[in-house]
């Protein structure tokens, strides 16, 4: 038997909404995977028009499934019932994954029992250098914070077994932010753990503007108090919250001595925009609002 068929198959799940050229760039960068045996299973979750793929154009195998039912957690999940291979690789369509992404992902996955396996998540350099992205951008997307701390991978980057995902459960799909905290935590009730795994790389763009950044923070703060007010906090309330307070964002903006001042300023008026947005967001879902896909 080749050195090929020996390896596990891993069956790549990628939900996409609105973002037909993300994921005809993920579908790219999946191209030149060091990795020889996976499948990849598109999740068109309501785009309008739907998305267009070059499907015959891939020498791997690539598929496209529909879930009408709205929120990147239900795409997973019906991703994950059309999939074929023994292990599960989740990534979303903005992200651009490094060559020996799924190669490194397996390996570390395979490596120990009980174990799940979260990559490192890169934001690409600043391209418009607005507050916002620059904003972003140093702050970076933490997943090692993630993992070893909030004892959470993002769904952005993370692989398990089929098996592992069978006996945690599928992602809940009343959630529409926060599905992978929740998820992580429940599976660490089946006794599994998260390694974060540095040369599993993906790569994704920060948000360039205000406005897309704002919708970003206030759909994360409504996941944030769902898990709250669902009972789905299983790790804590703590480990719900934002990595930083508000005062201590200030601080850290401030003292970055690499940045100009012009830049700091720019950083920080984004980060009270965004900070605002997202208190009046707790307030609306206090007042009975319902948490929005956004």
């Amino acid at each position: 038997m080749s050195a090929t068929k020996t390896k596990p198959e891993v069956s790549v799940v990628i939900p996409v909404f609105n973002d037909e050229a993300g994921a005809k760039a993920c579908l790219a960068a999946l191209a030149v995977q060091t990795y020889p045996r996976f499948e990849v299973i598109v999740v068109d979750n309501g785009s309008r028009p739907p998305i267009q793929l070059p499907l015959k154009s891939y020498s791997f195998k690539v598929r496209v499934v529909i879930c009408h039912a709205p929120g990147s957690y239900a795409a997973r999940n019906a991703g994950v019932d059309a999939v074929g291979g023994d292990i599960l690789a989740f990534t979303d369509a903005d992200c651009v994954p490094a060559p020996d992404w799924i190669e490194n992902g397996v390996a570390a996955l395979l490596s120990a029992e009980h174990v799940m396996v979260g990559g490192q998540v890169l934001f690409a350099p600043p391209a418009v250098g607005s507050g916002a992205e620059l904003y972003q951008y140093a702050t970076g997307f933490q997943q090692r914070e993630n993992i070893e701390v909030k004892q959470f991978s993002a769904t952005a980057n993370l692989f398990c077994t089929r098996a592992q995902f069978a006996a945690t459960g599928p992602f809940d799909e009343r959630l529409l932010s926060c599905g992978d905290r929740e998820w992580a935590w429940r599976a660490a009730r089946h006794g599994y753990r998260f390694v974060y795994v540095e040369n599993a790389r993906v790569t994704t763009p920060p948000r360039t503007s205000l406005r897309s950044a704002i919708r970003q923070a206030r759909r994360v703060k409504a996941g944030r108090m769902q898990l709250i007010n669902l009972g789905l906090d299983h790790a804590g309330r703590s480990a719900a919250q934002p990595h930083r307070a508000g005062w201590q964002v200030v601080r850290w903006i401030m003292s970055r001595p690499t940045l100009s001042i012009f830049k700091r300023l720019r950083m920080l008026a984004a980060a009270i925009a965004i900070k605002m947005a997202t208190l009046a967001e707790g307030m609306r879902i206090r007042l009975g609002g319902s948490p929005e896909r956004r």
